[in-house]
């Protein structure tokens, strides 16, 4: 039976059955067991942490794979358990543990240390919502640490460091306090190693985690990726209800995280909070299930381990702590796929937790010690497996399915991406001029447009800080020389443009149909000269399967939802299909019907008023210009362009700036006529449009009057009128007494 989609409140309401509050403490004479972490408390020498969690009573799933299993048995544990982030649980390991994270002997926690579960104790009969509940610690026990080695490989491919560690410098885990080291002073493991003796707890007082050492991608991956099984006894939990997993996602559906951010300072006010977004990306690429995924949605810290449900009200997985770009605030939430927690362990791992089990029917458990297990499994292990038992209703295909099969990755040189639109069946792509001229579109206005090609630096000493200051940037020197200098040659002769775009550097297309990913040398047919940011590109070798884009040139309405889809943040070397932020219209400028739209014969439209520039609330980041703003159902509105920064150079994702369709009807115009003299029309030069792409007020009716007089008679014509007006003004005359009673320009 196919389930129905629920409302966000329905999902809401259902989620704070499973969802609760982990808090771990301990004593921490020297401070050091908070340093990985933005929000903490410390206090007499103690610390406390806190993070969200999955609670999962007895029954609830109904189909409990052999991993959990096993664990419960190895602890004769028969209860609920709770499924968290082991970050808040491994600082407070003994040190032998911390040392070796895949002994297969259990490990133990510090002595005085304890974990609680914060849950809410229902009245029985009743369902849990905001009423009708009150909440209660109960004291947990740690099971066992789970690495969940498919969601590990899933991160290592995102951050492109499949291919070696030198990849490693451009990202790093957020919501930490702290940089991680080798300093063996401290006593701390590969992947939880803290240097330094400031006890500030600042969110923003420091940087987060920078894995530096060789295997730090590896490290970076496994520590993001790692969970923490708890068991808590069940005498609090009524009506316990059934919850299955979740259908494979697509890109845009609805997910919705409950968890608590800052639960420390107040669980009162914090405990159980909503964040709404949806899916960005699934990885890795081409599985049939997905063991990681790439959420649109804001979350704080704090919420690490929180449950993530789709819009079925399904288990879709567990928050993560986000993946930052170093040097800057940018954070890529990400979930850990029920699936791949769910099969997370291989035979191997359960013939390791086979012999446990034998040790420990030799040996007695202290209660008031909790243990765990680390489970190792193969890094590079990529089966998935849907858990047995399982009867989902097939999820329909996504609206947007067809507008991101054309959108594609666009790549100028050995550095330098962006994205790009198929608009035509012969290979025809719209992009941004500024990925081939960076140099005519700097920072114009009193907001500061970015910097808007995104640079891949080759150069991988260095640090990130370093190559973000030019992560905007293609040097303009080099691309003039490439321009000027470059010989390669265009063999397409289909284009009926001029050959006067040949000379830029190198440009590839990637194509991303069915999932399988196919690279085409292009070429560079037109590139705007007038104040509009648009170029297009002609494949050389044109491919059966390219979906153009549909369009829509009706003016949407604000307020109207709407999605962003391009290559932002992660470029070539992740394989990553192209990503979907989702926002609303937040405004639209337009001015009065004229210039090319007028003669554009393809206009169709009595608007007396043509919009020029889109505004979004989705966010945008570098390498998704040149992507396409789309409606609800999948039909492209605008051309991503710019956004906005701080005066400090900060950017402003969620303040970004499109082109809307109906601007650039001389492009589609030209896709289906292929007649050039279309495309002379965004040539023209429109102070009006200049002036609002710069962020700047559009001069008055009476300032464009004066400007076009000025230029009508030229600056010399007007600077001989002055020195003529200054000479009459100071000619000596014959009558003395006339020159004292004439009057000197004051100088005051």
């Amino acid at each position: 039976m196919k389930k129905r989609e629920m409302e966000p409140s329905e999902i809401a309401q259902m989620a704070r059955n499973f969802s609760v509050m982990v808090r771990v403490q301990g004593p921490d004479p020297k401070g050091l067991k908070m340093r990985r972490h933005a929000f903490h408390l410390h206090q007499s020498g103690n610390t406390t942490l806190s993070a969200s969690g999955l609670l999962l009573p007895e029954g609830c799933l109904r189909d409990l794979h052999q991993t959990f299993e096993y664990i419960t048995k190895i602890h004769h544990h028969s209860g609920a358990l709770v499924i968290t982030m082991a970050s808040v649980v491994e600082p407070f390991l003994t040190a032998q543990h911390r040392d070796n994270p895949t002994k297969e002997l259990l490990p133990k926690l510090i002595p005085d240390a304890r974990i609680d579960v914060l849950v809410e104790e229902r009245e029985e009969g009743r369902k849990c919502d905001s009423s009708g509940t009150t909440s209660c610690w109960l004291p947990s026990q740690l099971l066992a640490f789970v690495d969940v080695s498919t969601s590990s490989c899933a991160f290592m491919s995102l951050i492109g460091a499949h291919s070696g560690s030198h990849a490693q410098v451009s990202w790093e885990v957020g919501w930490s306090l702290a940089p991680v080291s080798n300093d063996p002073l401290t006593g701390i493991g590969a992947f939880q190693r803290q240097v330094g003796k400031d006890n500030r707890s600042s969110y923003d007082s420091h940087g987060n985690m920078s894995l530096d050492e060789p295997n730090s991608a590896a490290a970076m991956a496994m520590s993001a990726t790692r969970i923490a099984v708890l068991g808590c006894s069940t005498g609090v939990f009524k009506d316990v209800l059934n919850i299955d997993a979740s259908q494979p996602q697509n890109r845009g559906d609805m997910l919705l995280v409950m968890g608590s951010p800052f639960g420390l300072l107040s669980p009162l006010h914090f405990y159980n909070s909503i964040s709404l977004g949806a899916i960005a990306n699934l990885f890795p690429v081409g599985a049939n299930r997905r063991s990681l995924l790439m959420a649109d949605i804001r979350c704080l810290p704090g919420m690490e381990g929180a449950p993530a449900f789709d819009k079925y009200g399904c288990l879709a997985g567990i928050l993560t702590r986000p993946l930052k770009q170093k040097g800057s605030s940018v954070e890529i939430q990400l979930v850990i796929s029920w699936v791949a927690i769910a099969t997370a362990l291989s035979s191997q791992l359960q013939n390791k937790a086979h012999r446990s089990l034998v040790e420990l029917t030799e040996r007695s458990i202290n209660s008031a010690q909790s243990a765990s297990v680390y489970c190792s499994s193969n890094f590079r292990r990529s089966a998935e497996v849907l858990p047995r038992g399982s009867n989902f209703p097939s999820v329909s295909g996504s609206s947007l399915e067809n507008a991101l099969s054309s959108v594609v990755l666009v790549t100028v040189g050995d550095g330098a991406w962006a994205s790009g639109i198929v608009l035509n069946k012969h290979g025809l792509v719209l992009t941004n001029a500024h990925i081939l001229e960076p140099w005519r579109f700097g920072r114009t206005s009193l907001l500061g447009l970015m910097d808007k090609a995104t640079r891949l630096s080759v150069e991988r000493e260095k640090s990130f800080s370093q190559l973000h200051q030019k992560e905007c940037q293609v040097e303009r020197s080099s691309l003039l020389q490439s321009h000027l200098g470059s010989s390669e040659a265009n063999r397409h002769e289909s284009s009926p443009l001029n050959s006067s775009y040949r000379s830029y550097k190198k440009i590839a297309v990637r194509l991303d149909h069915m999932e399988q990913q196919i690279w085409h040398n292009a070429r560079a047919v037109y590139v705007s000269k007038g104040p509009w940011d648009v170029a297009l590109l002609q494949l050389e070798s044109v491919p059966n399967e390219l979906r153009p884009i549909t369009t829509e040139f009706a003016s949407p309405p604000t307020g109207s939802t709407i999605h962003v889809i391009g290559h932002g943040l992660l470029g070539p070397r992740s394989d990553i299909l192209p990503s979907v932020s989702s926002g609303i219209l937040a405004n639209m400028v337009r001015i009065p019907g004229a210039g090319h739209l007028q003669k554009s014969s393809i206009l169709g439209t009595e608007e007396s008023q043509i919009p020029v520039m889109l505004q979004t609330t989705a966010a945008v980041h570098p390498g998704a210009s040149g992507g396409a703003v789309v409606n609800s159902d999948g039909r492209m509105i605008g051309l991503v362009t710019s956004n906005a920064r701080h005066g400090g150079g900060t950017i402003i994702p969620h303040l970004n700036f499109s082109i809307p369709c109906a601007a650039l009807k001389p492009i589609f115009e030209f896709a289906d006529k292929q007649d050039a003299f279309i495309l002379q029309v965004l040539d023209d030069p429109n102070e009006i449009i200049s002036s609002i792409w710069a962020l700047q007020t559009p001069p008055s009716p009476t300032e464009k009057s004066l400007l076009e007089k000025n230029k009508r008679e030229g600056k010399g014509t007007r600077f001989s009128q002055f020195l003529a007006e200054k000479q009459a003004e100071f000619t000596p005359l014959k009558d003395g007494g006339q020159l004292i009673r004439g009057k000197f320009p004051s100088r005051l």
